[in-house]
This record gives structure tokens, sequence and C-alpha cells, in this order.
């Protein structure tokens, strides 16, 4: 889940530039700015499955991730099976249960049930709105970084490369700084969280 929202979100921002930049160049300026830009335009590229598994604040973010969803799933099975043995318990007194403890016991065994469901719900959104706060945080972190980073570099475009998301059609690795970036990255993050 992670990796398809973080998808999603840099897919947009790699369209928003490309419509920017496609709509800067109209057919008056496009033979000027071919000319005279093209030779100044710098274009870099990061992978994001290396920031992904080479990031500390990435790695770090996603193993709390991982636990509090394994701790939330962990908590559901064991209501689940505290209700369980319940119905075992009721269901071992046989023929000596009466309809009214029958009916009794089916309404609150179904609203236990239900009960139980909602909170799997309430669980799943709130992990799943984490998870969108953090890729948003990791996203912010990253532009940051960039925007430092380019003021002494110069370049024009730094798009993201990601193989499940793939659209650059070709790259040089040449241009890719992504080794640059995660160590500028892992090294501010270290800074703002005192790491050792």
């Amino acid at each position: 889940m992670n990796q398809k929202i973080l998808n999603i979100i840099l897919a947009a921002a790699v369209a928003i530039l490309l419509f920017l930049q496609l709509r800067n160049i109209g057919p008056s300026t496009a033979s000027v700015k071919s000319t005279d830009s093209t030779s100044n335009l710098k274009i870099a590229y990061v992978d994001l499955d290396s920031i992904q598994e080479k990031y500390t604040f990435y790695k770090e973010k996603t193993q709390e991730f991982e636990k509090k969803k394994e701790a939330a799933d962990r908590d559901l099975n064991n209501a689940f099976q505290k209700i369980e043995a319940e119905r075992l318990a009721f269901a071992k007194r046989g023929e000596s249960i009466t309809q009214a403890e029958y009916e009794n016991f089916q309404r609150s065994y179904q609203g236990k049930m239900q009960n139980l469901e909602q909170q799997k719900m309430v669980m799943e959104n709130n992990i799943a709105g984490e998870g969108v706060k953090t890729m948003e945080d990791l996203k912010s972190r990253i532009n940051e970084f960039l925007k430092e980073y380019n003021k002494t570099k110069g370049y024009s475009y730094i798009f993201s490369y990601s193989s499940s998301l793939n659209v650059l059609f070709y790259k040089d690795s040449a241009y890719n700084i992504t080794n640059e970036v995660v160590a500028g990255l892992n090294d501010s993050y270290k800074k703002s969280s005192g790491s050792k």
C-alpha cells in the first residue's frame, strides 16, 4: 500500500511538471526555447526503489508501520478467539440450553462479531491514514532536501523513477543522482533525529 500511494503522488507530480513545461513552450517560442534553453537544460533522476531500500527514515517508518499492523492483527485475532471460545463453551452445554438462552446468546454473539468488524475497519483506516501521512512526510523530506541540494547542482528537472511506475521510457545512469540524494537524506535525518 505504501508503494502504491507513493507512486500515485509521484506520478501526479511528474505529470504536473510535464504539463507546465509544455504549456510554457507555445508555438511562437518553441523554436527559440529548443535552441537556447536546451543547452542549459540539466536533468537528473532519483530511483525511488533505492530510496525505499536505503533511506533510514523510510526503513524505520516501514518497520513501525508493520509493527502497528501486526499488533492490530494480533489484537483482533485475540478478540475473535475470545468470542469463539465463548461460543464453544456455550455450545458444550448442548441440550440443556433453552430457546431463550440460545436467542440471547445469538444476539450477543452477533453484536460482538459486528463490533469486532467495526474495530477492524477503524484500525485499518487508522493504519492507512498513518501510511498516507508517512508518504506525505517522505515526499516533503525529499522535496526539501532536493531544493537545498539543487542550489549547488543547478538541475532544471529532477525526475523520479521506480520499477513499478515507469514514467521514464529511457534513463541514462550517468544522470542518476540517487546515491547522493540518499546519502544527503540520511545525513539530514540523522541530524534531525539525533541518531548515531
